[in-house]
């Protein structure tokens, strides 16, 4: 029974390392979601480097948008909705493996729930900027 004495803390470490909360929460995270992200999909990737999450936005049931740099985003398409999104209050976790976010094995984790990543898509980050840079956000036309 004695050498199980590590067990909680490896545990804890664990649940720290596959729900990574995020390093900046976007704070005008509310002032986007007129973007359709699905316009700046540059092909489906079936995984990308993580580490830790910068920012994040939901505006579509079934899709999460994550930036891992303020220069690297990810459409993230889920297997269903994901209630938690709206209950999160602002911080979600991604499980990952090798610091790798793979599709069809890697999970959102949000409000409580475990929602699972079917399919990823990298982002053009740098038109999406352009756009909320842009005194009148809501015009998508120009891409």
């Amino acid at each position: 029974m004695r050498r199980f004495k590590w067990m909680p803390v490896l545990m804890a470490a664990v649940l720290a390392a596959c729900a990574q909360q995020p390093a900046r929460q976007s704070s005008a995270r509310h002032a986007h979601q007129a973007i359709d992200y699905g316009k700046y999909t540059q092909g489906d990737v079936p995984w990308f480097n993580f580490t830790s999450l910068y920012s994040w936005d939901s505006n579509q049931l079934g899709y999460v948008v994550v930036w891992t740099t303020p220069a690297q985003a990810y459409r993230l398409q889920l297997v269903g909705p994901c209630l938690g999104l709206q209950t999160a209050g602002g911080m979600i976790g991604l499980t990952s493996h090798d610091s790798l976010v793979s599709s069809n094995r890697d999970a959102v984790v949000a409000g409580g729930n475990r929602c699972g990543i079917m399919r990823i898509q990298h982002l053009d980050a740098k038109a999406i900027r352009a756009l909320r840079e842009k005194p009148n956000s809501s015009s998508e036309s120009q891409h």
